[in-house]
Order: structure tokens, then sequence, then C-alpha cells
């Protein structure tokens, strides 16, 4: 009896994990490079926020907005997009809903994660319209790594070839790429969590955790335990493929910033 407590907690932390846990981390890991990358820049990321936030923000505002609908919440007020916020804030959806309606109460873990769904939709758009070829070929290598035993290792290869063929894109069609990727950019810096996402995610996630209890329980008792963690890998593998994008663009903008800190440093030496 023991035993199977052990191995039931076990699968209820790996369905946490597998299905908010991937998105979590996301959002989490691009804001700590974004504030990385405010530290860095100073005064100056004002003015990349400012720009990138035309974008960002309402792609950002969009994913709480489409979550707000989708769990039967009422939009009060949304501001998709300020130029210039003074305080820092750009856009924002007030929204209200029935405390009595379970299914409203669970939305707001995922209104508070809207974000990054939106951030992960407007990435396979780029992809596939502006980036043709990689995304094709993307979508092969995958099926063949579905159809062995998909690893981190074969994951980030796969990821690096899209990357690499993204950049091999400039040359047939650099003016749709160089759009692609300047959407990706702005995105990168903009699909982040806030403290008041996470606060907001954090009062639904009790009930969430019961509901996952249930399902780890339901699929025991069915005898689909595998067939369903072997989608929530899948899914998760192919959630943290598009998320190693998201990554690299962030960590490209902290480059950028660290040349940058540099350069101030140097000049005001001399």
């Amino acid at each position: 009896m023991g035993d199977w407590i052990l191995s039931y907690l076990s699968d209820l932390f790996w369905w946490v994990i597998l299905t908010v846990g991937v998105i979590l981390l996301c959002g989490l890991t691009v804001e700590l490079c974004a504030r990385l990358f405010s530290r860095l820049i100073g005064r100056g990321s004002g003015a990349v926020f400012d720009l990138t936030a035309v974008i960002g923000t309402p792609v950002h505002e969009l994913g709480h907005a489409a979550m707000c609908l989708l769990f039967g919440h009422r939009i009060e007020r949304m501001r998709l997009w300020s130029p210039r916020a003074a305080d820092g804030v750009y856009g924002f959806v007030e929204h209200s809903y029935n405390h009595r309606n379970p299914w409203s109460r669970l939305g707001n873990l995922f209104i508070g994660l809207g974000p990054i769904f939106s951030g992960l939709l407007v990435l396979w758009l780029m992809l596939r319209f502006c980036f043709p070829a990689p995304w094709a070929s993307y979508l092969v290598t995958s099926r063949q790594m579905l159809a062995g035993a998909p690893s981190l290792r074969s994951l980030l290869e796969q990821s690096v070839s899209l990357l690499l063929g993204m950049l091999s894109a400039f040359r047939t069609d650099w003016i749709r790429s160089l759009i692609g990727l300047l959407v990706m950019l702005s995105v990168s810096l903009h699909v982040r969590l806030s403290w008041q996402d996470v606060k907001g995610s954090a009062g639904a996630f009790p009930l969430y955790l019961l509901l996952l209890s249930l399902a780890a329980l339901i699929t025991r008792l069915f005898g689909v335990r595998e067939q369903v963690f072997l989608g929530l890998r899948l899914w998760s593998l192919h959630a943290l493929s598009f998320f190693i994008l998201i990554l690299t663009f962030s960590l490209l903008w902290i480059l950028l910033a660290i040349v940058g800190f540099f350069l101030r440093r140097l000049f005001r030496v001399r």
C-alpha cells in the first residue's frame, strides 16, 4: 500500500510538471531575463521596452483576455497597449467572475498563464508563415523524434536545427524573415509572468491540484496511465522546444545588453 501511495504521488508530481509546470518555467525564466536586461541597460531599457511593447504587450494582454472568455470571466476594462507608460504598465485586463462557479475559479490559474499561451501561438504563426522551409523540416524531425524515444538531447538538437534553418532563410527571403524575427524578438521580452500574474494564478492552484489528483487516480484505475503520460510528455517536449526559441531570443537581448554595458564603461573610462 505504501509503495502504491508513493507511486501515485510521483505520478501527481509529474502531472503538475508536465502541464502547468512547463508553462510556468517559461514565463518565470523570461521574466528573469527581462529583469536582467533592464538592469544591464539601465535607463536605456525603457526605450527598448517602449518599442517592443507595440507588438509584445497586445500579445501579452490578449493571452489574458482569451483565457477570461474561455473560463466565463467578464472583462471589465482592457488596455492592449499604451505608448510610453509612465507607471511601466503598458497594458492590463481587469475582469470579474462568479466566485461560486468552480470553472471560473479554475480559470484564474490559466488567466495568469495566458500570455505564455498567446506568445507560443504567435511564435508558431511566425514560424509557419515567415520561415516555412525550416518549419516544414522541424515537423519532419518532430515526427521522427516522436516515433522513437524523445529525449532532452534530441529536443535540443531539433531546436538548434530550427534556429540554423531560420538564419539560412534570410538568404532566400530576407524581408519576410526579418519581419518574423522582429516579431519574435518583441514577443520574447513580453511573454513574461509578473508577480501579479503569479499571485492571481496561485489562488486557483489548490482546485487544479484536486482535479489532477482525480485524473491521476482515474488513469490508474482504468489502466491508461502510460498512454496519458506519453501524451503529456509529447506536449511538454513541443512546448519546451518553442520555449528554447523564446529563451534564445531573450538571451540575445541580454547579450546585446552586456555589449552595451561594456561599451558605456569603455567610453566613460576614456
